[in-house]
């Protein structure tokens, strides 16, 4: 039964008394890991699986289970590639059509909606790809929703009108936060982290930086390098931010000519080209922008302009 659940990317539960019975003896006896809302696997398959692959592992899971569940939001988004943020992977959101009253769990999240049309993604019933955005940009914090429609954009799968004009064919509360994403998605960041330092920046005030700008610097390549942000002040200063990619030191498929002392010394070189032709430069974290205030510190020891009224 096991290797007929794994070769379907699912995970394994209990459909009667007997099953559940069996599941618990194997659970006890270490044969069994409950990975949430009363799905089993093998702990040696599920420590083989990325995280992003053990939550739609369970989303699948979910959707076999209970075939008439619609998933939305930021679930939605991860089953439509527009989301990797491993954050939104502590909850799964449905949605349900009409009031009625339904018991949530601890990982599952239920929205009421008007409308519940769907559309099916890798067998699991999801929110159609628009609407999905539209529910990120009113539910998620402004960094969050921001990163999901960058992800969007960045694809190609919608342009920045035709996601403005989709807003505008949706209902629901909240949607002047929807529309403040659609107005500020770019699609130009290279991830959803710097997606989300972007959001930061702005929600803190700072003035708005140019995104993955072309700096008057070359590569050895002849082309010009390019910095995550870049803000040019009124008295003509350059000021710099980049987020610390660690992943390319992590992931041996980014490597320069598949080494990584080759990829840490490139980037010391481009930094430091950088560097020659810019008044401030600033270098921070994922983390640093998610607690927000070192990020901000940083940012005003730079000099990065705050707007005004």
């Amino acid at each position: 039964m096991l290797d007929q659940t794994e070769s379907k990317r699912l995970c394994v539960w209990g459909r009667n008394d007997a099953e559940r019975q069996m599941i618990r003896r194997r659970q006890a006896a270490g044969e069994l890991l409950h990975v949430g809302n009363r799905c089993y696997a093998r702990p040696s398959y599920w420590q083989g699986l990325t995280e992003f692959e053990r939550f739609r592992h369970l989303v699948r899971s979910l959707s076999r289970k209970h075939p008439h569940w619609v998933f939305g939001g930021p679930t939605a988004a991860l089953m439509h590639g527009v989301c990797d943020s491993h954050r939104q992977m502590r909850t799964i959101h449905r949605v349900i059509e009409g009031n009625a009253m339904v018991r949530g769990t601890d990982i599952v999240t239920s929205h009421y909606v008007t409308d519940a049309s769907h559309v099916v993604v890798d067998g699991v019933k999801v929110t159609p790809l628009p609407r999905t955005v539209f529910d990120c940009a009113r539910w998620m914090e402004f960094p969050d929703a921001l990163a999901v429609a960058d992800s969007l954009l960045r694809q190609g799968r919608m342009t920045r009108e035709g996601l403005r004009d989709s807003f505008l064919r949706e209902r629901g509360r909240h949607a002047d936060r929807a529309f403040r994403v659609a107005d500020n998605a770019t699609g130009r960041t290279d991830n959803g982290g710097e997606s989300y330092a972007y959001g930061v920046i702005l929600e803190e005030g700072f003035a708005k930086p140019m995104v993955q700008a072309a700096m008057p610097c070359l590569n050895e390549n002849g082309n010009p390098d390019r910095v995550d942000f870049l803000w040019t002040t009124g008295d003509g200063r350059r000021i710099v931010a980049e987020l610390d990619g660690r992943i390319k030191y992590r992931d041996e498929s980014m490597y320069r000519n598949g080494s990584l002392p080759d990829t840490v010394i490139a980037e010391k070189e481009r930094e430091e080209r950088v560097r020659m032709v810019v008044d401030g430069f600033v270098r921070f974290s994922f983390g640093e922008a998610y607690r927000r205030v070192p990020l901000i510190r940083k940012l005003e020891w730079a000099g990065v302009p705050r707007l005004t009224g």
